[in-house]
């Protein structure tokens, strides 16, 4: 799926059955820093090709993060190799794929800082829908407001982003660790 053989997200849409799943996993993350990531690359447009996972590492562990159409989140970790040829459902060497790392210069300065709240981003409709994750970063000074790493639904896309993400202020977090926060 999503150009590799071998993937099989498990989607959610839904905050709680998420948090059930990772909350202990990502908690775990805490104090922690990115040590790196990888996008897909569209290696002719020389560009990221954002409908391919996002993918953090910490420690040595792959946490595979991807949004499908407009309601479904998945988070996958160490499921896939990233050596394995990608392939864009059957585009072959008409669309020639690798994976980047870092391949957003502007988050790269963000895996420096120790990860202190993971938040589940939701997005009220007729209920709340899953639409990502926020990795809140230590600040570097008080002034300091790009201190987010977020994974979030660009409709039908991965986006992600180092600031706080608003959508008309209709984004509600829910924190990791066990609470809900609006």
């Amino acid at each position: 799926m999503l150009g590799i053989p071998s993937y099989k997200p498990k989607f959610h849409t839904k905050p709680e059955s998420f948090k059930n799943e990772f909350e202990k996993t990502l908690s775990e993350l805490i104090g922690k820093k990115i040590d790196r990531f990888w996008v897909m690359w569209d290696i002719n447009e020389n560009e990221w090709l954002a409908d391919g996972p996002v993918i953090l590492e910490f420690d040595g562990n792959r946490f595979e993060f991807t949004v499908y159409q407009l309601t479904e989140f998945s988070l996958t970790i160490n499921s896939f190799e990233l050596s394995e040829k990608l392939d864009w459902y059957g585009s072959g060497d008409e669309m020639p794929l690798a994976w980047k790392e870092n391949g957003k210069p502007e988050l790269v300065k963000n895996l420096s800082k120790p990860i202190t709240r993971i938040n589940i981003l939701t997005y009220p409709l007729d209920s709340e829908l899953l639409t990502g994750i926020e990795f809140v970063l230590e600040k570097e000074s008080e002034s300091d407001n790009e201190n987010f790493f977020s994974i979030y639904n660009g409709l039908d896309q991965n986006e992600m982003d180092k600031i706080e993400i608003q959508h008309e202020n209709q984004i509600k977090r829910i924190k990791i660790t066990g609470y809900n926060t609006v």
